[in-house]
């Protein structure tokens, strides 16, 4: 029983395609990081990036001094925040750095562009609450499952902040 030369070649090549996907898989950065590691940080950096473009959104149109308060506050955490990641992103790899918000983010911050006074309060405080859920969660599992000792590290020491944030940003008026 004789096998086609195309199904035989497919699969052969399939054979040896194998290893070479498992290893790349676990391929390490210089810093032991995996791309797990990597996608944490661009979740991270477009946080940040997202969070101060809000926040300088709200120090010009929210009305209330609580909210401008918490927006400085966010500016200047996250501002640092991305100023630490940038330390840490050489490697033989390197990670990318994100420079614009994520689109979820953009639109909230195309949405949030359109309203002034309490109705941008609301739903500003609203936009900070989810994303500072989102980012608790992310964080969280960065510090238990990350690879990259130096990322690792970041993100449990910076796991308190994120949720003093989200504390913060529930209390805003509403």
């Amino acid at each position: 029983m004789t096998m086609p030369l195309r199904p035989l070649l497919l699969a052969a090549s399939l054979a040896l395609a194998l290893p070479f996907t498992a290893t790349a898989a676990q391929e390490k950065d210089s810093q032991g990081g995996t791309p797990t590691d990597a996608g944490f940080y661009q979740n991270a950096t477009g946080a940040n990036v997202a969070e101060i473009e809000l926040s300088q959104l709200a120090l010009k149109q929210a009305s209330s001094a609580k909210v401008k308060q918490f927006a400085q506050h966010m500016v200047d955490d996250h501002t640092k925040a991305n100023e630490k990641l940038e330390s840490l992103r050489n490697g033989d790899k390197g990670y990318s750095t994100t420079t614009a918000p994520p689109p979820d983010d953009q639109k909230d911050i195309n949405a949030l562009k359109l309203l002034n006074g309490k109705a941008f309060d609301s739903q500003y405080a609203k936009v900070m609450v989810a994303g500072h859920e989102k980012a608790v969660a992310t964080f969280e599992v960065e510090a238990e499952k990350g690879s990259n000792p130096a990322l690792k590290a970041f993100a449990k020491e910076t796991l308190p902040t994120i949720r003093q944030h989200l504390k913060m940003a529930k209390a805003l008026p509403k």
